[in-house]
């Protein structure tokens, strides 16, 4: 079941499930809940309730005419791992072996360190401010010309985990999404911690909706990402180093996660900064992942702040 949250004419924020080429309200739904967190949280059975319903709904609004937003608009949390996919890795030994990229090694030194004899995985949050739509657009900061895009797997926590082992800590995701983990390179190197180059508003877009966990078997997916339409990642999520029960185990150790919190999974190899092709204004990023879908989104010069004062 594809859960989407989207717009229609001035009437705010709804929440629905995609059929084919339409959207069923849950409002529609007698004693359905209300919003995608609500539903992902209500667990297995009122899921296939929900699922159910749908079929029946005679009342359904074309795909085309609503705007589609972010699916889970305010999670308590968007936590993220680093260097999880095998291919992202081999990037970056191969790029240190490049004079021309010696001054990104340099800068990222701090976090390449860890990397010998590294004990836990590289977690790091980006702020939930940074969430955006599937095809909103991507703000290229004023103040960095180091823009980068990571195509990402996310999962979304449907059960209050915490303390989990590897089983439960899987079977608490009750669906997943596309998102990009848009970067700000300079300030992830210059910075001790990577999350100020992870959080910048209009960096998490996510969507175009979740699909429920029943649905989406995440060991073997497919990841792209393309640039005006040159792919530029291609990639699985068989790569992975941690895997998805993994790192969300590890996660429930240090805070419990809700209902709604993302998980972005890690990206393949093919991001711009060891490439030299970072984005600028005007180029258009698309994600897609097999069985879920795609998001795609313009990058946009973000206006100077004396142009927004005046």
């Amino acid at each position: 079941m594809k859960l989407v949250s989207y717009e229609l004419g001035s009437a705010g924020v709804s929440a629905g499930v995609v059929v084919d080429d339409h959207v069923v309200a849950l409002s529609a739904l007698d004693g359905a809940p209300t919003d995608v967190t609500a539903v992902l949280a209500a667990g297995p059975d009122v899921t296939a309730d929900v699922a159910r319903k749908v079929n029946n709904a005679r009342q359904r609004t074309p795909l085309s005419e609503v705007v589609l937003r972010a699916p889970i608009p305010a999670p308590s949390k968007y936590l993220a791992i680093g260097f999880n996919f095998t291919s992202h890795l081999a990037e970056i030994q191969e790029a240190a072996k490049q004079p021309q990229f010696a001054e990104q090694m340099e800068r990222f030194s701090h976090l390449r360190a860890a990397f010998a004899d590294q004990k836990l995985p590289t977690f790091f949050n980006k702020q939930v401010s940074c969430i955006t739509g599937p095809y909103d657009p991507i703000l290229a900061p004023y103040d960095s010309p180091m823009l980068d895009f990571e195509g990402e797997l996310v999962a979304v926590i449907g059960q209050r985990v915490r303390r989990a082992d590897a089983a439960t800590a899987l079977a608490s995701v009750a669906g997943y999404t596309v998102g990009n983990d848009v970067s700000v390179r300079d300030w992830q190197q210059d910075t001790p911690t990577m999350w100020p180059g992870k959080s910048f508003d209009t960096h998490g877009p996510i969507g175009p909706w979740v699909v429920t966990a029943d649905e989406v078997d995440p060991a073997g997916l497919g990841i792209r990402t393309w640039v005006d339409g040159e792919l530029r990642q291609d990639g699985s999520t068989k790569e992975m180093v941690t895997g998805i029960g993994d790192m969300i185990a590890a996660l429930s150790r240090v805070c419990t996660l809700e209902p709604g919190d993302l998980i972005a999974t890690g990206t393949p190899g093919g991001v711009g900064v060891f490439s030299g092709r970072l984005l600028r204004p005007g180029q258009r990023v698309r994600v897609e992942i097999e069985g879920i879908g795609a998001i795609e989104n313009p990058v946009v010069a973000e206006p100077s702040p004396t142009t927004r004062q005046a």
